[in-house]
Formats: C-alpha cells, structure tokens, sequence
C-alpha cells in the first residue's frame, strides 16, 4: 500500500509539473496565482511536500488544465506500472524456474 501511495504521490507531481512546464509557468508565477510562495510549489515538485485535494483542485484550476483529466492520467500511468510490474515479476519468476530446473 505504502509503494502505492508513494507511486500516486510521484506521478501526480510529475504531471503538475509537466503542465507547468507546458504552459511555460515558473514556479514563482504559478505561486503567485495562487497568492502562496514559490517555495510551495518547489516542494511539491520535488516530493518534499504532499497536496490536500484540495490544493490539487486548486492548483489544476490555476493551470488551467481539468482535475478530472489528471486524475484519469494518473490511474491511467499507475496501471501501466503495475502491468510493467506484473510483467518484470512473471520473468523473474520464469528466470528462477529455469535455474532451478537446470541445477
């Protein structure tokens, strides 16, 4: 559960930042839309600081991108990585198979 949490909080700020970034904002500028330092946001980005829903409501209203559409990214790039995870676990397992049979 924890690496779930952990996999969530790491693409979301991953996806705050490339819309940032895609609309050409510093972090100071999109601080100041939201009337809150730079600091705010730097720690956000980088996984110092966690955000309330609230603050992802905020902040995606503020990027002027839809709260909804993060959200079915983020579920969208969590499959992926559980799928990569499953496939990555059946080929160690198969790896292990041969090596025992083989010994």
């Amino acid at each position: 559960m924890q690496g779930d949490v952990a996999m969530l909080d790491n693409t979301i700020r991953r996806l705050l930042r490339d819309h940032r970034k895609a609309k050409a904002l510093a972090q100071a500028a999109l601080a100041a839309r939201l009337g809150l330092p730079q600091s705010f946001i730097a720690k956000i980005e980088t996984g110092e600081r966690r955000l309330s829903a609230a603050e992802l409501i905020m902040l995606c209203h503020h990027l002027g991108i839809d709260v909804h559409k993060v959200v079915a990214q983020v579920l969208a790039r969590m499959e992926q990585g559980q799928a990569i995870n499953k496939a990555s676990n059946v080929t160690a397992s198969k790896s292990r198979q041969r090596k025992e049979f083989s010994e």
